[in-house]
């Protein structure tokens, strides 16, 4: 009898990509979508049982109605792909406003536009609010007047604007907006406004949860995850929101009584903020976007109250403004290709063409950019002592080159030296767990100027070599990609710009090219790129000159004039005419 008045109805009955059964029925003439297990389905079907026989269905008749109804979805329906308040759309974008009834706004290049009974596109939950209605003739810029950044911070405003406008793009990778600053600087407040315009919820900013099932439960039901007054991140919480971020597969059991799995596949729009920024592991930060809060001055200080309610009259003026916005980045964006990228690719790009909506320019979005991604990198290696001490260690040294243990001790030594507790722990209690605390600084100390290789060969030993290198890449204020300096120690030790870089490679004695973005320094001396990494791919193989004769610690070739070094693989084809691969 259920099943029948259920179908009398005649609901669309399909599954979802996790195979989860739904089903899209007709009330008050709008399109209603319920999960077939929800409790509101279950009460819309006892419902119709209750009109049409004026009665209450036992709970077996109606599990066995639900059961009949998931399986007609599954195998009988078609699937269709849920997303949770933003969607694809093959010309544009869809918006999910979660209102009564069901409404949806499209975005495309042409314009934006309300569609009262869109296709199959969301799922809902019961935290969500409804999106206000979007008013044409909006300005993006409103809504600074209600955060506090400072105004004469136009960088850090244009990235936060670019950022929280592409809150609406679906299915690319999101930066985290981490915010820092003293009590009072109104970091909650910032994330309750932007929730309020891009993903009303009744849950405005979150609590991070340590249980997994929950964490990523959380994450699913929620676009902006928003994160308040957060002292530190454990790694396990870190990793978890660099996947939210950049996409990443989560499971669960269904049921502790059997081995079923329920598959989580997201991106989503995640913050942070705290006092001091809770972000330290590198590859978080590398996906954060910092923006620091200064104390409201008095003159501006009202109670929470006040704000958000004057706020509220400004909503539809700030969506609307971002939709505009973001129509006009939609014809950008094709044009749009940067001739560099940065860690967060599909920001960098689509964040150039929200600049150029807001009237500003590619030039001006990267330049910005570049000193955000610049101080994500020092703060990733400041935030460690490893990297603070060695660092400090290369600034007397052009190289170093040691076992783990050696390099250990030297560092040790040197931590004491500086004043820096070596009983932290975040200090390494062990060599091999000081490499890999190297490994994991790398892309950090090298964008600082140090190059750091661990897992050398040599015979039974594994070495650690640190080298200086030309530091990250900047956007200048031409525009154009240009690099820092080579390492200061390097600079200092040379007595002009000329001794610094050469005319020509020390290894294949070839003119060297005017842009120090394909150089780098090997042992003192300035080479190509190219020649340092074919050196690097001849040093994994045990390879030796016969000519190479041990001599007071070091290793002379024979040949008239030959060189003198400190290792015996950097005899190479390019320095010695009798190499070979042959042991003498």
């Amino acid at each position: 009898m259920l099943i029948l008045l259920c179908l009398e109805q005649k609901p669309e009955l399909f599954h979802d990509q996790h195979n989860t059964p739904y089903a899209r029925i007709k009330q008050n003439n709008v399109n209603v979508i319920f999960p077939i297990k929800s409790r509101s389905f279950k009460v819309w079907l006892a419902n119709l049982l209750w009109k049409k026989k004026n009665k209450a269905p036992s709970a077996d008749a109606l599990a066995g109605a639900l059961n009949v109804l998931q399986a007609k979805a599954l195998y009988e329906g078609p699937k269709y792909t849920l997303y949770n308040r933003v969607a694809p759309a093959p010309d544009g974008i869809w918006l999910d406003m979660t209102d009564e009834k069901w409404r949806a706004i499209k975005v495309n290049a042409e314009g934006w536009q309300i569609v009262d009974n869109p296709p199959i596109l969301f799922r809902r939950f019961s935290h969500q609010k409804p999106l206000v209605t979007p008013d044409p003739e909006g300005d993006p810029r409103v809504i600074l007047y209600f955060i506090n950044i400072d105004e004469e911070d136009e960088a850090t405003r244009l990235l936060f604007l670019c950022a929280v406008i592409s809150f609406l793009i679906p299915l690319i990778p999101h930066v985290i907006i981490v915010l820092y600053g003293i009590q009072g600087s109104g970091k909650s407040t910032l994330f309750k406004v932007v929730r309020r315009v891009v993903d009303p919820s009744a849950v405005e900013v979150l609590t991070l949860p340590r249980n997994e099932r929950e964490r990523v439960q959380q994450l699913d039901h929620h676009w902006c995850a928003f994160y308040d007054n957060v002292t530190y991140l454990p790694t396990w919480m870190s990793d978890t929101l660099c996947r939210a971020a950049t996409g990443g597969g989560f499971t669960k059991r269904e049921l502790y009584t059997d081995d079923q799995d329920i598959i989580y596949n997201f991106k989503r729009c995640v913050g942070i903020n705290g006092i001091n920024i809770a972000a330290q592991r590198g590859d978080l930060l590398d996906r954060s976007l910092l923006v620091g809060l200064k104390d409201f001055p008095k003159e501006r200080r009202r109670t929470e109250e006040q704000l958000l309610n004057d706020f509220e009259t400004c909503k539809g003026l700030i969506l609307g403004g971002f939709l505009n916005t973001l129509v006009k980045a939609i014809r950008e964006y094709p044009c749009v290709q940067p001739k560099e990228l940065f860690r967060m690719a599909d920001f960098t790009r689509w964040g150039c063409a929200i600049a150029k909506a807001l009237g500003k320019t590619e030039k001006d979005f990267l330049k910005a950019y570049a000193s955000k991604v610049r101080l994500q990198i020092e703060e990733a290696a400041h935030s460690s002592p490893v990297a603070t001490v060695l660092i400090d260690y290369m600034h007397n040294h052009k190289k170093c080159d040691d076992i783990p243990s050696d390099l250990y001790k030297k560092l040790l030594k040197h931590a004491k030296e500086m004043g820096i507790s070596t009983r932290q722990k975040a200090w390494p209690k062990a060599p091999h767990i000081l490499a890999r605390k190297l490994n994991e600084l790398a892309s950090s100390l090298k964008a600082l100027g140090l190059e750091v290789v661990t897992g050398i060969h040599t015979g039974k030993e594994r070495r650690i070599l640190v080298s200086s290198v030309s530091s990250v890449k900047n956007v200048d204020e031409y525009g154009t990609a240009t690099t820092n300096a080579t390492n200061a120690s390097t600079l200092a030790s040379s007595s002009s710009i000329d001794e610094a870089f050469p005319s020509t490679c020390f290894l294949c004695h070839q003119a060297l090219p005017s842009d120090q973005a394909y150089c780098t320094v090997l042992d003192g001396k300035t080479v190509h790129e190219t020649c340092y990494r074919k050196l690097k791919a001849q040093q994994k193989k045990p390879q030796r000159c016969r000519h190479l004769e041990p001599e007071a610690g070091q290793f002379v070739c024979s040949l008239p004039n030959g060189p003198v070094f400190n290792d015996e693989k950097l005899c190479t084809p390019e320095r010695c005419e009798d190499f070979t691969e042959e042991a003498p």
